[in-house]
């Protein structure tokens, strides 16, 4: 089973709107969790389940690269510092 992390830190003046976003694309997209720090407000993390390598690839070009598609909302505003400082891993089972 493989897993995709994607972490960044969302600007308070569009927190409410990103929540919104983050709602619906979650409402079509069931293998994805949203958390965000307890100690550090404002800090998300994505958890997308058995994503495979090809899958990540094109999310990460499709989240990271500069698009006017309002389906991928509004990353360069939301997010401190801008896409650059959105942070995508893929990861794969070691050990069952």
């Amino acid at each position: 089973m493989c897993k995709v992390f994607v972490e960044y830190a969302i600007k308070s003046d569009y927190r409410e709107s990103f929540i919104i976003y983050m709602q619906e694309w979650m409402k079509r997209e069931g293998r994805l969790e949203l958390l965000e720090g307890t100690d550090q407000k404002e800090l998300f993390v994505e958890i997308w389940n058995d994503v495979t390598y090809e899958e990540y690839i094109f999310l990460k070009q499709e989240r990271l690269e500069d698009s006017d598609s309002s389906a991928q909302g509004n990353w360069e505003k939301w997010v401190e510092g801008g896409k650059r400082k959105v942070h995508m891993w893929h990861f794969s089972q070691v050990v069952k």
